[in-house]
């Protein structure tokens, strides 16, 4: 009769002290805490990188939501810090947006695991997604800044192209 070999303990890694999940992903299950001055029915969500309050990144965001014709009321804007994670599905309940501009976001921060065009409507779990590089990114790459209005922002919010 021959005797099979069991494994012992020391043949399996120990699981119970690795980390199992990184706090970035843990940070899609916190409580999600909106900024006061959130319009609960604004049909559009910016999120963008962290940019300085007052600087040339709000002016330029400014001038873009004014260029899709949407007023301060129109969108709610959230910045991302960079390494920071937010639960799309929290923001997708809390907010109910119909259209998302992410400005130097990736999906995977929003806890998504989808590819999204670049400069181009997307249409995702029910929202239409339009992806493009950061607003200090945009200001320095005037190209990047005319394909994301050509290709996204104009056919979406002033041609009304997606309906």
């Amino acid at each position: 009769m021959e005797c099979r070999h069991s494994p012992v303990m020391t043949d399996f890694p120990n699981i119970i002290e690795s980390k199992i999940i990184s706090q970035e992903y843990n940070d899609l299950w916190s409580e999600l805490k909106l900024p006061a001055t959130v319009n609960e029915v604004a049909k559009t969500l910016v999120l963008c990188a962290a940019y300085a309050a007052g600087g040339a990144a709000e002016m330029q965001l400014t001038k873009m939501m004014q260029a899709c014709k949407l007023t301060e009321t129109d969108y709610n804007t959230i910045q991302v810090e960079e390494g920071k994670a937010i639960a799309w599905h929290q923001l997708r309940d809390a907010l109910k947006p119909k259209y998302v501009v992410l400005l130097g976001v990736h999906p995977q921060q929003l806890g998504i695991s989808a590819l999204f065009h670049l400069f181009a409507p997307t249409r995702f779990n029910d929202t239409i997604w339009i992806a493009g590089p950061s607003l200090q990114d945009l200001e320095k790459q005037p190209e990047a800044k005319k394909q994301l209005w050509l290709n996204g922002l104009k056919p979406v919010f002033v041609d009304n192209a997606t309906n």
